[in-house]
């Protein structure tokens, strides 16, 4: 139909609803509405209610495009209100479908019974309980509270803004209910979490529709029991893709994965959501591997990902440091032309960031059009983690002078900032002003970040003294960043005294014994060493084994320590010992203080030369060409690989990027980004 039109040939106005029906872009309506203009079209009053209606209502219209049309109309009859007052209701903005609501009443058009229950929607998603009352008391005295489309509203408003019991009443005192009516009390219930009533109301239900179960459904799975879910879900006589989407959702909130994939791989008919779902779970729950690869099975699918599939997936991105797969999303969402939003925007942000990509991170930042506290919060955090301090400070203040008011997260990034650029008094500030000036209460992270600013800068009485201070047992986040703080400045009293508090807190974590037997052995107190290792095998505890991820090619490959498993396992050993060769020619010497055996110095030397990421830069060596490299590692990089990368750097001239568990390593002709304070 639309050759016809762009060759000139006058179109019906049926030609017109049928295009503007199947129309799928809001380019396309406006190729559309010209040639409607065109031919003098606009003037039906059907056509031009149409493209109001595609335009407020669709979600490939434009509210603001709605509005100018609104404005052409003459005369607009109640519909046109209507269609107007619904999209400003369902948009990010509600308040606004109130005050065309007053528009409407002021410029003498009665409302009907559409009207109040996109008014009432828009209250209930304001949960403005003052406005919706006032409506309340219109209604019934137009007489439309015996409307059973507005009572539903009216029912759902209350119970969103917490007042169940108000919706009761309404619910009791209505002549007229349908199966809409019922759900909607029961829906109340729910999201007031009275679980009990709501099912007592379910189980007095004269007609339960799948929307009615899937409301129960929905209650158990936010109470997180979901085997009784799962047990109202094989209940239930029909099933729409909601009610596998919703019990998928509870299993993967609760981290039963092979629960929700085989909920996944049952379903009949699976939708966006359903994906979305699924890749969400694989990110949240440390599988993003799994996430990416069904995000190429959903797109293989021809399913269109929603906002919540495309953050899962740069989230996924993000865990592996695949930045060529991150790069790949980004393409696809520009491809695409999806909205750059401050939630896409953000995702982008802290995926590059992650990545060791500031320099993108900082492009995709500048270019939102508007910045709000999550992505200005995204950068700071990403420049401090990379290594760049007094500008994280730097983009604080920007963002303050912007008007922008921060959070915790904001914080977060700030004290990260101060840690590794060691400005210890400005951390000490930030952190007073936090409840001060900002009445933003300190968390358990953000002390964290000062017991590492404490720690790292040697303070480590001061940090002690923090960590006492704070009411209940204690985190063990916090001592085990002591621990940590000891090892480094060789402690042995904060040590024993952090592992005593994490063995009350934290009994299963193998972990703490490595790291005392780290610092025993560093003081050559062998048998202290042996007996910390030998209590943790008694124990049966495990420490987290050290890992590095290495993207080549699109490709993660991993690697651990001694790594035997990987397919080009001789050509990786034969380009590292080569490594070592050139190195020790330019002044390379182990350093094996790290190793805790009382073992000859050439088998130390042996130990620490197979660390896991020795292994993953040789294969960068053999297969990056002239790229720079970039290891991912799951725990801190011990001082011996610290010196290798920056020998690798100078000798090789290769540009090597390291993030691990603090902080990004840039390595560039002999040196570090972090300046060996880390």
């Amino acid at each position: 139909m639309l050759d016809a039109l762009a060759r000139n040939v006058p179109p019906t106005p049926l030609a017109c609803l049928s295009l503007l029906q199947s129309c799928a872009s809001f380019v396309h309506f406006l190729q559309i509405h010209c040639q409607i203009l065109r031919h003098h079209l606009a003037a039906d009053p059907f056509i031009a209610s149409k493209l109001l209606e595609f335009s407020a209502a669709s979600p490939h219209g434009s509210l603001a495009y709605a509005r100018k049309l609104f404005d052409c109309i003459p005369q607009p009859n109640v519909f046109s209100w209507n269609t107007l007052i619904r999209g400003h209701a369902s948009s990010p903005n509600p308040s606004a479908a109130l005050r065309i609501f007053h528009s409407m009443l002021f410029a003498g058009i009665a409302p009907n019974s559409y009207t109040f229950p996109f008014a009432l929607k828009a209250c209930a998603r304001l949960l403005a309980l003052r406005e919706g009352k006032q409506l309340h008391g219109f209604m019934c005295k137009s007489g439309a509270d015996m409307d059973v489309f507005s009572v539903n509203g009216l029912i759902s408003m209350y119970c969103a803004c917490r007042q169940v019991e108000l919706g009761q009443q309404v619910f009791d005192s209505s002549l007229v209910r349908d199966v809409a009516s019922w759900t909607s009390m029961l829906s109340g219930y729910v999201e007031c979490q009275l679980l009990e009533r709501a099912w007592s109301f379910f189980c007095e239900m004269p007609e339960r529709g799948v929307v009615s179960w899937n409301a129960m459904i929905n209650g158990y799975v936010k109470f997180g029991d979901v085997e009784a879910a799962r047990k109202l879900f094989e209940m239930m006589p029909e099933r729409n893709a909601e009610s596998w989407n919703t019990l998928i959702a509870g299993f993967a909130k609760c981290g039963h994965l092979d629960m929700a994939s085989k909920l996944f791989e049952e379903m009949p008919c699976r939708n966006g959501v359903t994906w979305s779902a699924m890749i969400s779970a694989y990110a949240q729950w440390g599988q993003p591997s799994d996430a990416l690869v069904l995000f190429e099975e959903m797109k293989c699918q021809g399913v269109w990902p929603n906002y919540a599939a495309i953050v899962s997936v740069l989230s996924a991105c993000s865990q592996l440091g695949a930045l060529d797969r991150g790069k790949k999303v980004h393409s696809y969402i520009e491809r695409n032309k999806m909205k750059m939003d401050s939630v896409i925007g953000t995702a982008l942000i802290d995926m590059y960031s992650k990545c060791g990509s500031i320099d993108k991170a900082l492009e995709t930042f500048s270019s939102l059009v508007q910045k709000d506290v999550f992505s200005w919060s995204a950068i700071i955090g990403g420049l401090a983690v990379n290594g760049h301090g007094a500008k994280a400070l730097e983009f604080f203040r920007l963002m303050e002078e912007d008007g922008v008011w921060p959070n915790e997260v904001t914080f977060l990034g700030v004290l990260c900032a101060c840690s590794h650029a060691g400005l210890v008094d400005l951390a000490k500030h930030f952190f007073h002003s936090m409840s001060t000036i900002y009445r933003i209460q300190p968390q358990i992270e953000h002390c964290g970040c000062m017991v590492d600013v404490l720690s790292r800068a040697g303070h480590l009485h001061e940090a002690v003294a923090l960590v006492e201070s704070i009411p209940g047992k204690g985190n063990p986040e916090l001592w085990v960043t002591l621990l940590g703080a000891s090892w480094i400045h060789g402690d042995i009293k904060i040590a024993e005294a952090a592992v005593h508090r994490l063995m009350e807190i934290k009994p299963d974590d193998g972990g703490v014994y490595v790291i005392l037997s780290n610092i025993y052995a560093m003081k050559g107190m062998w048998d202290k060493a042996k007996e910390s290792r030998m209590l943790m095998k008694s124990k049966g505890l495990k420490k987290e084994p050290s890992r590095c991820l290495i993207e080549i090619h699109g490709v993660v490959h991993e690697f651990y320590v001694g790594d035997l498993s990987h397919p080009e396992t001789s050509q990786i050993y034969k380009k590292l010992n080569e490594i070592f060769i050139r190195i020790r020619l330019a002044g390379y010497g182990s350093n094996t203080r790290p190793v805790l055996f009382d073992i000859e110095e050439e088998e130390k030397e042996h130990v620490v030369a197979h660390h896991s990421e020795k292994l993953a830069v040789a294969y960068g060596l053999i297969c990056m060409g002239e790229k720079e490299i970039r290891v991912f590692k799951n725990i801190r990089i011990c001082r011996d690989c610290h010196t290798f990368m920056k020998q690798v750097s100078k000798v090789y001239e290769r540009k090597i990027i390291l993030r691990d568990r603090n902080v990004f390593h840039y390595f560039n002709e002999g040196s570090c980004s972090c300046g060996d304070y880390w």
